[in-house]
């Protein structure tokens, strides 16, 4: 993808001018905004659903009586993370793909 020319009007909602700040994909600031918070809902859900397996999953095998039940937890919470990143980043494309009306 190529840097968007100065002046240049936003890919997404066609607003744009002298000021507009375009990022790497021609998208305006308002229109990325839009884009990140609507992917915050399914990275949360996928994120909820990671943590009930993991907890289910520290329960079921006993591992809270483990002698690395620190180590179990933390692994638990980078798997959390990482399933946040990934979501997130997936729903953003999908998103982004569809194209946004920003809020204004």
């Amino acid at each position: 993808m190529s840097t968007p020319q100065p002046g240049a009007a936003c890919v997404n909602c066609r607003r744009g001018g002298d000021d507009a700040k375009l990022d790497t994909g021609g998208w305006c600031a308002a229109c990325r905004a839009e884009t990140v918070r609507r992917a915050e809902l399914p990275a949360r859900l996928a994120t909820g659903v990671a943590g009930v397996l993991i907890v289910w999953l520290l329960f079921h095998f006993g591992a809270l009586t483990s002698r690395f039940v620190v180590l179990w937890i933390a692994l638990g919470v980078l798997i959390g993370f990482g399933a946040y990143k990934v979501a997130r980043r997936v729903a953003f494309d999908l998103i982004r793909d569809k194209g946004v009306t920003p809020r204004n």
